[in-house]
């Protein structure tokens, strides 16, 4: 099924993105190694969860370990695009992050992407896929917990609840986002994920535009002045942000303190004259509620003491 965006600068990334179709019980789910090197005794006990909630769970292939890598690039590229190809699948789900996604961007062809349109679930080194699917295939997915990386610690949270639901098709959902660095209130689709991954496509033929959207970024373990600092403004020179009409920052885990990083974000996007909040639930952190990528969003974010926001809530369902 395909949405169509109403105009303006926001149809961007709205104007005919494809919905994948929503994950019921039952359905098959393929869990890829995509990235770094999974730990399978944590993949395990991930794929046990999925099975208790009712899904038939594809396992990756064993693979032998390539540096710092689940398996060679033409490997992790070939099993992806398996699990993506394969009819009997639903929705493809990441085991973990770490490094290498971007190594296999090459190889996927964004009208392929669209043409095999399918559920994908991922966070972290995982942003390059998202951002292909939807920046460039127009293909809605979910920013959200990983199969081996901290899914029991997000079901023992409530945040495996929310992602299924908004696998399922549930547009009302509300996060809160902590701060409103510069408030306003703006509906928009939300493109984004980790601000390291996102800053290494500035000026590839990878790096997705927010013109448009509301960009949603989110780290751990960078330094706001110097490396923070240094990808926003990488951003902003290199024309990625040009046109981005509101930005939410999930959590920034072992990044300083946040008033530093809220003053290194003003510093930096503040003149841009956009709604910006930080402090969500999203990303890296002991609560990582998931986001859809590509659909309509609303960021509302309130002035008042210690700059007290407001929320990133549904406005459009991310599957059909």
């Amino acid at each position: 099924m395909e949405a169509v965006g109403g105009g303006g600068v926001a149809a961007t990334v709205a104007e005919r993105i494809v919905l994948p179709r929503a994950l019921r019980a039952g359905d098959r789910v393929a869990v890829v190694a995509a990235s770094g090197v999974v730990d399978r005794d944590r993949l395990a006990e991930g794929v046990r969860l999925l099975e208790s909630r009712g899904f038939e769970v594809g396992m990756p292939p064993a693979r032998d370990p390539y540096r710092c890598l689940a398996a060679s690039d033409d490997e992790r590229r070939a099993d992806l695009l398996a699990a993506l190809g394969d009819p009997a699948v639903r929705a493809v789900w990441c085991a973990r992050g770490g490094y290498g996604m971007v190594r296999l961007l090459p190889g996927l062809d964004p009208a392929w992407l669209r043409a095999h349109a399918k559920l994908v679930i991922g966070y972290s080194d995982a942003t390059a896929l998202l951002a292909r699917l939807v920046s460039a295939a127009g293909v809605a997915a979910i920013h959200g917990p990983m199969v081996a990386s901290d899914l029991p610690r997000q079901a023992e949270a409530g945040a495996l609840d929310h992602l299924l639901a908004l696998a399922s098709g549930d547009a009302s959902w509300r996060i809160p986002v902590e701060r409103a660095i510069v408030p306003g209130d703006v509906v928009a689709p939300a493109l984004g994920g980790c601000l390291t991954v996102l800053a290494s496509l500035a000026g590839t033929p990878f790096a997705p535009r927010f013109a448009g959207t509301i960009a949603l970024f989110e780290d751990v373990a960078e330094r706001p002045q110097r490396r923070i600092d240094r990808m926003l403004l990488q951003l902003r020179q290199s024309g990625m942000l040009d046109g981005v009409r509101g930005i939410a920052f999930g959590t920034m885990l072992d990044c300083g303190e946040a008033e530093e990083i809220c003053r290194t974000i003003e510093d930096g996007l503040a003149d841009l004259g956009v709604p910006i909040g930080f402090g969500a639930p999203v990303g890296h952190g002991p609560v990582n509620f998931a986001v859809p990528l590509g659909v309509r969003l609303r960021l509302r974010l309130a002035p008042g003491p210690n700059g007290a926001a407001g929320a990133l809530e549904g406005v459009d369902p991310a599957v059909s």
